[in-house]
């Protein structure tokens, strides 16, 4: 069978290095014919990567699906708002479209695409890739095994590091609502997508609240520069500051070793933490150390496309990851819970904040027989279960192999994108998680609307799944 034909559009950190190598890894399954984008070096880099001739790199997606249909999918990983255009024009073009969340960053347009894949009977994929991950179909199947007994409440964390807070959030592309969207549609699409699936019941209601509480300019802790490297008086202990987390990688490596269930990965990190000079001698000898001491990938990628020493330092100086985090045009939340009752009496907080020590998702589901608890961070995952009247205790180590991004997530998704493609048509099942993530990003802004007025919302679902 010949491998799937795809086109990129937008060959950024997502596209590019998340989604595109599963071409690499199974060129028997998956091969990219064309790709638009419109930074010069990532269109040259990514198009050298997969071979594609010249003529097939654009530099924009209209140049691309103008172009007769190149092949039989679509993968569009340009910035969220940025999504509705192109993936309507492939879908009508005729291409199978997989594409990033969120989906789109207003309601109306969400509601769109899914309206254009049913009526030009394309699929939809979107990259909700916790659904794809061993952790969380292993906590679906031990809720559904009826084991927990019925599902009385559930408590949800998204603990978002303070490190990857600054990144993202306030320094980085999610900064800011009016130019991107909601924190909690940016970062929780993800948790209001698994959350129903997961106990196989729908959310009826709704509140929310939160706000911006640290990271403002009334927050500074003395008078600080506009740059961490502009002579600032707090920059050796200030947590947020760009050398702390793009330079030393303390905080990122941290956040891995306290996730990471493997305890020779473990050691390695904690050794590289504690004596770095020690495990970059040691990598000469042993070169799967490399992949700790010449580390390049999220985030220093974000900040440059070849993250050298050299280049991240450039960066720093001179980009907008260089910027202290009190001086900032952010504007999104750094924390906020919404509460929800589901329709079987299931009551559901999630809690989304930006000041964790560590990176992670943390799910408590309680039952009226036993108890699930479960961590997901970027080192790794797991998952314990207990009775309550025998009292056993179970430990379920659901970490994916090493290098898998987002616990192993991005790597399944390809690999069911791609078979779903393979098989062709428009399948029932398809459609209705297209659906189900359009659903999930009307909670993010049911959620948004509730915290922003203060008021009870009710939801739904009738006209999803009918």
């Amino acid at each position: 069978m010949n491998p799937v034909r795809a086109v990129l559009i937008g060959a950024g950190q997502r596209g590019s290095e998340a989604y595109a190598p599963y071409a690499l890894k199974y060129p028997d399954q998956l091969q990219f014919v064309a790709v638009a984008e419109p930074d010069e070096q990532r269109r040259s880099r990514f198009a050298l990567t997969h071979a594609i001739p010249r003529e097939y790199c654009f530099e924009s997606w209209e140049e691309l699906l103008e172009h007769p249909q190149l092949g039989e999918a679509a993968i569009i990983a340009t910035q969220d708002w940025l999504h509705t255009r192109p993936a309507i024009a492939a879908l009508k073009k005729g291409y199978h479209v997989l594409l990033e969340k969120p989906m789109a960053t207003r309601p109306e347009e969400c509601r769109q695409l899914v309206e254009e894949s049913e009526k030009n009977e394309r699929q939809l994929h979107i990259c909700h890739v916790l659904r794809y991950t061993r952790h969380a179909r292993k906590m679906r199947e031990i809720v559904q095994s009826g084991i927990l007994g019925e599902i009385i409440d559930v408590d949800h964390r998204e603990n978002v590091s303070f490190w990857h807070m600054a990144h993202s959030y306030v320094r980085g592309n999610w900064r800011n609502s009016q130019q991107s969207s909601p924190m909690i549609l940016a970062k929780c699409c993800h948790d209001l997508d698994i959350l129903p699936w997961i106990l196989s019941q729908w959310p009826i209601r709704l509140s929310s609240s939160g706000e911006l509480t640290h990271f403002r300019a009334d927050k500074a802790p003395v008078k600080t520069p506009q740059r961490c490297v502009d002579g600032c008086p707090i920059e050796k202990e200030c947590p947020y500051s760009a050398i702390h987390v793009y330079v030393e990688m303390l905080p990122f490596w941290h956040s891995y070793s306290q996730t990471c269930t493997n305890p020779v990965n473990k050691t390695i990190i904690a050794e590289y933490m504690r004596r770095p000079a020690l495990i970059r001698f040691l990598a000469q000898f042993f070169p799967s150390l490399k992949q700790v001491t010449e580390y390049k990938g999220w985030p220093l990628t974000v900040l440059t496309q070849d993250p050298t020493p050299e280049k991240v330092a450039q960066a720093i100086q001179w980009g907008p990851y260089g910027r202290c985090v009190y001086h900032c045009d952010n504007d999104v939340v750094d924390h906020q819970v919404v509460s929800m009752q589901f329709e079987q009496g299931t009551t559901v907080t999630l809690t989304m904040h930006g000041h964790s020590h560590i990176e992670h998702r943390s799910t408590r589901i309680e039952g009226t027989r036993g108890r699930l608890m479960g961590v997901l961070g970027n080192g790794g995952g797991w998952i314990t279960v207990e009775e309550h009247r025998s009292r056993k205790k179970k430990f379920i180590d659901t970490s994916p192999p090493v290098g898998e991004g987002h616990g192993g997530g991005d790597i399944q998704l390809m690999a069911e994108f791609v078979n779903t493609v393979r098989e062709g048509g428009y399948p029932e099942n398809i459609q209705r998680a297209a659906r189900e993530a359009l659903f999930s990003h009307l909670l993010a802004f049911a959620a948004e609307e509730a915290r922003l007025q203060k008021k009870v919302m009710e939801i739904s679902h009738e006209e999803f799944f009918a």
